[in-house]
């Protein structure tokens, strides 16, 4: 029997761009890659994640009131939910009840107009309220609001004086005549991190975005593009989650929402590292704008008055990425027969192996960005059947993992469910 152990620590990864991989699998014959495994096992540990699955996103409350009929921004701080309303609406946040979705509580910015407020997000000491939409791409007043924390929670009404603002440009931006949703200079998405606010640009013209950089004192700045993301589609969102491993980009494309997953970059660089689309054909004339983490996994995206009356909705990214990865097995045909694996576990994963290409093999655990929890290497004596294998995972947190069985250049991988 495999032995019952514990996890251990967790390994780092590499990445090969996904394009290289598959045009290698694209030229290799099948029966190669079934045969060595090589090409099934670099597209799983080495590759980015296959860059597209299509998801429906569980509706978390709806309707929520119609005083957040325009809802444009999400924001998740300390336990509760703020939203505002985008261009022409009220310069107020509204705090909402997330079992009713009614309004608890609505805090006034006072004497600041709403030309039209996009994005919110905060840190640990201050809240930034974005109003740089720009859809005509003429607005030469783009700002950012910083206004304290604890404020909205005690006050109904924050005085002019105890908001600062960010005015900013874009240097690129040459051009001010009026192209209603033709051109590039349009934005409705930012996040916090650090010392440094993250801008990314609603491209109408050509579907990407730019990353800007803006630092978080107020003052007037005129701000160069840092990077480019071919989002091939428009950006209405953007979020980190609290540890700051992965960002969340929500928008649309021809009428139908998506989101965009990064996580394993470098320090900022956030489109340098693993990357997924995620679509979401069922969302047709939604119109998604706004988008929070209220887990280091679990993100909220709102929608305004379209086709759905505004609604939240809850999307899991271990989820996310669980389907991605469980989508590679269809790669590669595998000589490893298992038995007895059901979907969910508990306390232990417990299954049979029947047949192997070679008496020598491994067995893996691996969580939903494919780092390796455990490891052991056996060997099948030939008279036997079956080898029972069992692996202690009552320490390991509830999520979506996946069984990993090398043997004799085959590989076989199945996705489990641990819960608690």
């Amino acid at each position: 029997m495999v032995s019952d152990s514990k996890i251990p620590g967790n390994h780092s990864m590499k990445s090969i761009h996904t394009l290289v991989l598959l045009v290698l699998l694209a030229l290799i014959p099948i029966g190669f890659v079934s045969a060595s495994g090589f090409i099934a096992d670099t597209l799983i540990n080495d590759t980015l994640f296959p860059e597209r699955i299509s998801f429906d996103p569980g509706i978390f409350l709806s309707p929520l009131s119609k005083e957040v009929g325009e809802t444009s921004g999400l924001m998740f701080h300390d336990n509760e939910l703020w939203t505002h309303n985008d261009s022409g609406g009220e310069p107020e946040l509204y705090k909402i009840n997330l079992t009713s979705g009614n309004i608890d509580h609505t805090c006034r910015i006072g004497r600041i107009s709403n030309v039209d407020w996009e994005d919110i997000t905060d840190d640990e000491n201050f809240i930034y309220i974005g109003d740089f939409g720009n859809n005509a791409g003429v607005r030469k007043n783009l700002k950012i609001y910083k206004i304290p924390q604890g404020m909205i929670q005690d006050r109904s009404r924050i005085n002019p004086e105890d908001v600062e603002i960010i005015n900013f440009s874009y240097a690129d931006q040459v051009g001010f005549e009026r192209k209603t949703n033709r051109h590039n200079f349009d934005c409705e998405a930012f996040l916090s991190r650090g010392d440094s606010l993250y801008l990314f640009t609603k491209n109408w013209q050509d579907e990407k975005t730019r990353l800007y950089l803006l630092p978080k004192n107020a003052g007037d700045y005129s701000v160069s593009p840092r990077d480019e993301f071919d989002a091939d589609g428009l950006i209405t969102g953007a979020c980190i989650n609290p540890d700051g491993t992965e960002v969340a980009l929500i928008g649309y494309k021809d009428y139908e929402s998506f989101l965009w997953l990064f996580w394993d970059y470098e320090k900022n660089d956030f489109f340098d590292g693993r990357k997924m689309r995620v679509d979401f054909p069922d969302l047709v004339f939604v119109q998604t704008e706004g988008i929070t983490y209220i887990s280091n996994n679990d993100v909220l995206i709102s929608c305004e008055e379209s086709a759905e009356p505004p609604t939240l909705f809850k999307v899991n990214t271990d989820e996310l990425k669980g389907i991605s990865l469980s989508r590679l097995t269809d790669y590669f045909p595998s000589d490893i027969r298992i038995a007895g694996m059901p979907d969910t576990f508990t306390k232990k994963i417990k299954f049979d192996i029947l047949e192997l290409p070679d008496p020598k093999f491994t067995v893996e655990l691996r969580n939903s960005k494919w780092v390796k929890l455990f490891e052991e290497h056996h060997t099948k004596d030939d008279k036997r059947k079956k080898v029972p294998v069992s692996i202690a995972v009552r320490d390991v947190k509830s999520g979506v993992y996946f069984i990993r069985i090398l043997s004799g250049g085959c590989i076989l991988v199945k996705k489990i469910v641990i819960k608690h």
